[in-house]
């Protein structure tokens, strides 16, 4: 039987669908899902859907070899050994939810419902869940993990954005409905610290990049890493690791110097105009291109193209975020956005809702009178409770530590891995998560953190096979369930709905999964078989709603902040003890002084993104590994010969705190004394019990990273700026 989203063909059914994690990626590409016999064989992109027009990467076509391998979960597992033996046995469903519920009651009865934590990785649809089975529970301590150190993935520039403009600006690359002829292609984008065509970042998909410049824009691009989009830049800008906050600053002094400011929208608009240029003049081409490492003649003429080219969006990354000074950058960044006038116009920069009013997070816990303790870290860090619904990972791993002012006692842990690349010094967090006396973690494969710390495994659908929703700025749909899941396996929805129901059942009143899917997506005004039907749905776009009063809950003209401008020197920065203009603070120097650049001379940066893996995915999947099959360490031949390496070689990376195992690949994507070591890595095929744990500790290099080196705020961490040197390795 055919429909609006499957059909047969010859022997086999299409079902129409969003690639969405499990298996991991932030998603939202429309896929085609091909199904013989009750087994998917085919996945390809849907060119119906405008998000992606059929496009698609590695990982999302090898989801197959992802559902059916051998070692895929399948059945709930509780431990009978001691953990980290790897000793299981098979449960049934209900028998494994009945005990994470029993277990979770005991410890809030006994301790307190703050004593339980609740987190997420990164991606996945898990966000729109859990954390009403946190709140409901009475936890105020929901986390993402992704990672967790600084919460240094995303959330600083939600948290400085919504602070400084009221909402996160989404670069207007054409991805929203406009009326015919009023969207306008950029002349020029800003990519800073991100590759978009491989990481396809927060919903963004690096296609629209590419489309744009298909239409005739160029770029200009931050960044250390020689990528595709820098190879393509009309202005590359290559500066030193974590020296971004200098060259915002001396970008923003040339933009006044050479009057190429929009001086209506300054004025009518911004607050602090005047502190902001105080704050950027000492940085001179001369000054900014001592700190960054950028020419300072090409400093001056990227940052007039840009003045020039206005309006133009901002296309940044986590490269922003991966650095304990993340957030004078951002509010520089920011301040680049604002003085130039790319706000709320065609080609700039837009703030945007959830949309059709489906929220694309899951509810607050402001709704929840069952949470009566504050975040962990909300003291410390007031700026946390801005536009961010998380608490501080960091202040976390101290109150494990020191069981003050309340103890940690459980954990749920709902795809994320935290080891191989959700925190640094990883030997610490085993050591105390391993204190915990529960610990249940839903996923899809056995991992590191599974065998050394899970007490309960309950198994994850993956997405081909559950019915969920897709909610991202840019679109709202379906993730159609195309086959059935295997054994017991449950979406990760129905998996809290079946906890939720044992622990607060009059906070989940819903009969099943389908139900509460329909609650969400109320605000449409559509059903789940109707939006599955139409497909994918994209929102429309109004610019200027600063203007028009819609971007204020009172109606009023302006943006979302107390003053109703852009608060480039912002009093409620300044009220929670932060600097309250964009600044830089030179760490890598602190560091290079603190541990000696004679023993430590080469800067360390980890982490920059690859198509074959998704954090700390994919590695048991044959058709991504052989693509690469070990972790990489990318030097300059400058710096390989001065070590002693060659292409190719095993080399060891060690900083004052660890080290890791690397293969050198040598070549110019990097300047001189940088050396670059991917991140996530674990090895499948390796033994699973301890002391191995899939060989999580060989090649992480967040072992040469120390914990405690969270920014001001609680935001951004150095895992691209930090100190090491290296050596020849002796091969396995």
């Amino acid at each position: 039987m055919s429909s609006g989203y499957r059909r047969r063909e010859g022997d086999a059914e299409i079902i129409r669908s969003v690639c969405w994690s499990p298996p991991g990626c932030h998603g939202g590409c429309g896929v085609l899902l091909r199904v013989r016999g009750g087994r998917l064989v085919d996945v390809e992109g849907d060119r119906d859907n405008r998000h992606n027009d059929g496009r698609m990467c590695p990982r999302g076509r090898n989801v197959a070899q992802a559902m059916y391998h051998p070692q895929r979960l399948t059945h709930p597992l509780i431990r009978v050994g001691a953990r980290g033996e790897n000793r299981w046995r098979r449960a049934g469903f209900d028998e494994a939810a009945d005990l994470v519920a029993r277990r979770l009651l005991e410890i809030r009865q006994r301790f307190g419902p703050e004593s339980v934590i609740f987190c997420k990785g990164t991606a996945r649809d898990v966000g729109a869940w859990l954390p009403r089975l946190a709140w409901s529970f009475g936890s105020p301590n929901y986390f993402g993990l992704g990672p967790g150190n600084g919460n240094a993935c995303y959330r600083p520039r939600v948290a400085l954005s919504t602070a400084v403009l009221g909402g996160l600006p989404l670069p207007d690359l054409g991805e929203f409905a406009t009326p015919p002829g009023v969207y306008r292609t950029p002349r020029t984008l800003l990519v800073w610290g991100s590759n978009p065509v491989v990481s396809n970042p927060d919903g963004l998909f690096g296609g629209w990049v590419t489309d744009r410049l298909r239409d005739g824009a160029e770029l200009v691009v931050v960044d250390p890493q020689k990528t595709g989009a820098a190879a393509r830049a009309r202005h590359w800008l290559r500066l030193r690791p974590g020296s971004d906050g200098a060259l915002a600053l001396g970008m923003i002094r040339e933009l006044f110097h050479a009057g190429l400011v929009d001086e209506a929208f300054c004025r009518d608009w911004i607050l602090g105009l005047e502190a902001l240029r105080t704050a950027a003049e000492p940085y001179t081409p001369e000054r900014t291109a001592e700190l960054t490492g950028v020419d300072a003649a090409a400093l001056t003429e990227a940052a007039r193209f840009l003045g020039w080219a206005r309006p133009f969006p901002l296309v940044w990354g986590v490269s922003v975020d991966m650095n304990p000074g993340c957030l004078g950058t951002i509010h520089g960044l920011l301040a680049l956005v604002a003085l130039t006038g790319s706000l709320e116009t065609p080609g700039g920069n837009v703030l945007q809702g959830s949309p059709f009013g489906v929220l694309r997070r899951g509810d607050e816990a402001a709704a929840f009178p069952e949470v009566q303790s504050p975040r962990l870290g909300a003291g410390r860090y007031p700026l946390l409770e801005t536009g961010n619904p998380y608490a501080q990972p960091d202040v976390l791993l101290d109150q494990m530590e020191t069981g003050q002012p309340y103890p940690i006692k459980a954990a749920w842990l709902q795809g994320t891995g935290i080891v191989p690349s959700s925190f640094a010094d990883p030997g610490r967090v085993l050591r105390l998560f391993g204190t915990l006396d529960f610990m249940v973690m839903v996923d899809v494969f056995l991992n590191p953190a599974a065998v050394a710390l899970a007490d309960v495994i309950l198994p994850a659908a993956m997405y081909p096979e559950k019915d969920s929703l897709y909610v991202h700025f840019a679109q709202l749909g379906t993730i159609n369930r195309a086959v059935d899941p295997p054994g017991e396996c449950r979406s990760d929805a129905e998996i809290v709905l079946a906890v939720g129901r044992r622990v607060a059942p009059h906070r989940f009143p819903w009969k099943d999964a389908g139900e509460w899917i329909e609650e969400r997506l109320k605000p449409s005004g559509l059903t789940f078989a109707e939006l599955r039907e139409r497909g994918s749905q994209v929102p429309p776009l109004e610019y200027g709603k600063h203007e028009s009063g819609r971007l204020r809950g009172d109606g009023a003209p302006g943006f979302a902040t107390p003053s109703a401008k852009v608060e480039l020197d912002s009093p409620a920065l300044r009220a929670m003890g932060l600097a309250s203009t964009p600044h830089y603070h030179d760490y890598m120097g602190d560091y290079r002084h603190q541990y000696g650049v004679q023993n430590y001379p080469y800067i360390l940066t980890s982490g920059s993104r690859r198509p074959y893996y998704f954090g700390s995915e994919h590695r048991n999947l044959p058709a991504l590994r052989r693509r690469q099959p070990e972790p990489l360490a990318d030097l300059h031949p400058d710096t390989a010969a001065q070590a002693g390496v060659g292409d190719g070689d095993p080399v060891r990376v060690y900083s004052p705190f660890g080290s890791c195992l690397m293969r050198a690949r040598v070549s110019d994507r990097f300047a001189p004394g940088i050396v670059h070591c991917d991140s996530g890595w674990w090895f499948p095929e390796r033994e699973a019990a301890a002391p191995e744990l899939f060989g999580v500790r060989r090649s992480n290099v967040n072992e040469l990273l120390p914990s405690g080196l969270q920014g001001p705020g609680g935001f951004g961490y150095p895992f691209r700026c930090f100190v090491c040197n290296l050596e020849a390795a002796a091969p396995e």
